[in-house]
């Protein structure tokens, strides 16, 4: 078992995301999401350094922030992206839409 998904936001616009990005946490990701950023534009860097697991809900949930950050004319830098996600990524062919940096594992 996965430990559950956690948003911590810091100062600076930017947010940490630690533990599971799956099918089992990413509708408590997004809702924690949501009400932080009320009325404001998400995070401009996602740092993903404390994720542990990556599935093709966590990349949805990725690929829709991304997208709502689009519509204001700005993106999410993701830093730190698990090889799980990067290969994941690729195999989608949504690498691009993401804006990746991966980490070395």
């Amino acid at each position: 078992m996965t430990a559950a998904g956690a948003i911590e936001f810091e100062e600076g616009d930017c947010a940490r995301i630690s533990g599971a990005l799956t099918f089992e946490t990413t509708p408590a990701l997004y809702q924690e999401m949501a009400t932080q950023v009320r009325g404001n534009s998400s995070p401009a860097v996602l740092d993903l350094a404390g994720v542990t697991a990556v599935d093709s809900a966590g990349l949805a949930l990725l690929l829709e922030w991304q997208a709502t950050r689009n519509h204001t004319g700005s993106s999410i830098q993701i830093a730190n992206a698990p090889s799980s996600l990067v290969r994941l990524a690729q195999l989608c062919e949504a690498v691009d839409l993401l804006n990746l940096s991966g980490r070395h594992e």
